[in-house]
């Protein structure tokens, strides 16, 4: 008994990012596990290893109905597989014991989570209210400890599911509170990296923008801070079809403030508004760009009496293609890419920008409404310029620009 309690090593086992466990000299993976179902229950072992697990438990937990006649034959063949891959990488067999109709985690082998530690330090932190210092030490760790989304190889099982959005919640949680203390202690570089690596494990977070904007802002990074507002209004507009909150605006005009505080004299200013290159095709730009450009041109056409034209562009997926799905959604960021690519007509007056996840708005000035109904057929033409495109339903409408647009400014 005392030689096999000597080979029960404590265990660190890494749930996030990937999976592994280790007595400190070997180490038990994914790669030499080689089999999911092992995986799978050596994971929910250690993730209710303070328990005793019914075999009924297990067996359901592992295959359904159908899958087999058999299941606690299936299972005891399973945990003899386990038993022999630790044996074989751990040095024992004896981690996981046998009860009355059960199995059970082994007690007296200790074993170190870094999930269980990274929740811990998230609630020290939360607890930790008046002691700034000790509040950014317990997030800092949390963050540090969080390499990425939990069990990601089988971040299908229904209990992996809900765990990983908890924890992922807890971490994005972390992050914000742990860059927030950092602007507060003016250490703006490591709120920046904080960001960062949130950013990329979850782009689609606004608040993290926000937050990494400020950080560039408070080192003077303002060219990086305005690449990056710019990649994440895009990177925001294409997945979510939303169009930026007041808060990300509102740090954006604090960034141009900051940008242009200083005094230049004319011919600076003109080459800072100059393009690089002579202007050619349609002019692609952001909505709010848009509407100021469109605020300008009724303005424009009411003094001089021109015609000006706005076209709205709808694009549709197949009908058969549930609306939604990631299916719907793909097909649909590439229809809306091709329909951009069909803008190569438009001339280097229009404008045109994204307005939702599946429409752009063009603005076509100093044109006909016939003039106008010809450019949105040379649109169609080049979007259905080959068959795989046929099955998409692209529809526009045009309007002349109304002075009263502008009436209520």
């Amino acid at each position: 008994m005392a030689n096999m309690e000597n080979k029960l090593n404590k265990l660190q086992v890494k749930m996030f990012g990937d999976f592994h466990v280790t007595d400190g000299k070997n180490i038990l993976n994914d790669d030499n596990i080689r089999s999911v179902m092992v995986t799978r229950l050596l994971t929910y072992f250690l993730n209710n290893r303070n328990r005793m697990i019914q075999v009924q438990e297990l067996g359901d937990l592992l295959w359904n109905e159908d899958e087999t006649d058999n299941q606690v034959g299936a299972l005891k063949n399973l945990m003899y597989r386990l038993r022999n891959i630790m044996k074989k990488l751990l040095g024992s067999s004896e981690y996981i014991l046998t009860g009355r109709g059960a199995y059970y985690w082994n007690p007296d082998v200790t074993v170190k989570v870094d999930c269980e530690e990274f929740e811990t330090c998230c609630k020290n932190a939360k607890n930790l209210k008046d002691d700034i210092e000790d509040q950014i030490v317990q997030y800092r760790r949390a963050v540090d400890l969080y390499a990425g989304m939990y069990l990601p190889k089988i971040s299908s099982e229904h209990w992996v599911i809900s765990l990983s959005a908890y924890y992922h919640s807890m971490f994005l949680s972390a992050v914000k509170s742990l860059a927030e203390l950092y602007e507060e202690a003016g250490n703006f570089e490591e709120m920046e990296n904080v960001c960062s690596k949130a950013i990329s494990m979850d782009s689609l977070d606004e608040y993290l923008y926000y937050l990494l904007i400020k950080s560039l802002i408070g080192q003077h990074k303002e060219k990086i801070a305005q690449e990056y507002y710019t990649r994440a209004v895009e990177h925001l507009y294409e997945n979510l079809g939303v169009k930026p909150s007041s808060q990300l605006e509102e740090i954006y005009q604090s960034l141009l403030n900051e940008m242009n505080s200083q005094e230049l004299d004319i011919k600076r200013i003109q080459e800072d508004l100059c393009e690089a290159a002579k202007p050619q095709g349609v002019f692609l730009c952001k909505y709010g760009i848009f509407r100021e450009i469109y605020r300008l041109q009724a303005r424009q056409a009411q003094r001089f009496g021109m015609a000006v034209h706005v076209a709205l562009i709808t694009i549709n997926p197949p009908q058969y293609i549930e609306k939604g799905t990631e299916t719907y959604l793909s097909m649909l960021k590439r229809a809306m890419d091709h329909v951009k690519d069909a803008f190569g007509c438009l001339r280097a007056g229009d404008v045109a920008a994204r307005y939702s996840g599946s429409q752009y708005v063009v603005l076509l000035p100093t044109c006909t409404y016939e003039s106008g109904k010809m450019v949105l057929k040379r649109i169609e033409d080049n979007f259905y310029n080959s068959a795989k495109w046929k099955k998409f339903n692209l529809r526009s409408s045009l309007e002349e620009i109304s002075f009263g647009d502008i009436s209520n400014e």
